[in-house]
């Protein structure tokens, strides 16, 4: 809804529609903008004040417009991950929101696809594309974007850090020069080869914290990646490589820290916060 507001495109039901799908929170602000529905002309100020009182009473700050227009491209690239037969025109109108906007990094990912359909559509389809092999193309990309959507956090206060020492006590917790990397959730250590050692390996014989010991105090983090989608995080320490899972919905996974101004949660479900 926030990304109509920006676009100035929302109209006062889109204000209604919000106000019922809260209602569970039984909030008397919410109540009453929800109750609007029942009028058959709604006046767009009125509801827009009756809408900042109810942001107000349940503590909501607005998104960013950067916050709003990820969401929106999200939700459209979500409709591409399986049979959609609107998959031209949802690809098109997230390219035209990302020129729009001058996304020029979603830009370059979708710029390949887009010129497949305007060659299809209005070009000499030299190819000899058809509908379905476009829609299918289009499925297989969308998915290969999802899956690989990297996290565009930052953590240069954690690489170049050095693992000083393994605490197992509680949870998997690794101790940094300048901060820690808490671990509640699956995970394993691999190489350019293979696992190395998981969790269950752990589950098993716990004398392989030893063994965890001897493989990362000591080395230095080279390199953080998180992807978004899945959620996964990777931390490079020299050769090896400490992938982390978040595995539940209503438990939080991973935690890393400097102890001083940097804080990165991975939230129930995923949510990097």
């Amino acid at each position: 809804m926030y990304y109509k507001k920006y676009t100035n495109t929302v109209q006062a039901s889109d204000y209604v529609d919000w106000a019922i799908a809260y209602l569970y929170m039984d909030v008397l602000e919410i109540n009453k903008l929800a109750s609007m529905g029942m009028n058959r002309e709604l006046n767009l100020f009125e509801i827009e004040e009756m809408f900042a009182a109810a942001m107000k009473a349940i503590h909501r700050e607005p998104p960013s417009k950067k916050q709003c227009l990820d969401y929106h491209l999200k939700q459209l690239h979500s409709q591409l991950l399986q049979p959609n037969k609107h998959a031209i025109s949802l690809v098109k109108e997230m390219y035209e929101c990302i020129i729009e906007n001058e996304l020029l990094v979603e830009q370059q990912k979708w710029q390949e696809i887009s010129d497949i359909i305007d060659d299809f559509q209005y070009g000499d389809n030299i190819h000899g594309y058809t509908s379905d092999k476009v829609n299918e193309m289009i499925m297989a990309y969308a998915r290969k974007l999802w899956h690989l959507k990297m996290s565009e956090m930052s953590f240069e206060k954690i690489i170049g850090q050095r693992v000083i020492a393994i605490d197992s006590k509680i949870d998997f917790l690794i101790e940094l020069e300048k901060g820690t990397i808490t671990i509640e959730c699956p995970w394993r250590i691999r190489d350019a080869d293979g696992i190395v050692l998981g969790e269950t390996d752990i589950q098993s014989n716990e004398r392989e914290w030893n063994t965890i010991k001897d493989l990362l105090v000591g080395k230095k983090i080279e390199d953080v990646q998180a992807l978004e989608q899945c959620p996964l995080l990777i931390v490079q320490f020299g050769n090896l490589f400490l992938d982390v899972f978040h595995a539940s919905s209503n438990f939080d996974g991973w935690f890393i820290t400097d102890k001083e101004d940097f804080f990165l949660f991975s939230m129930h479900g995923g949510n990097l916060v």
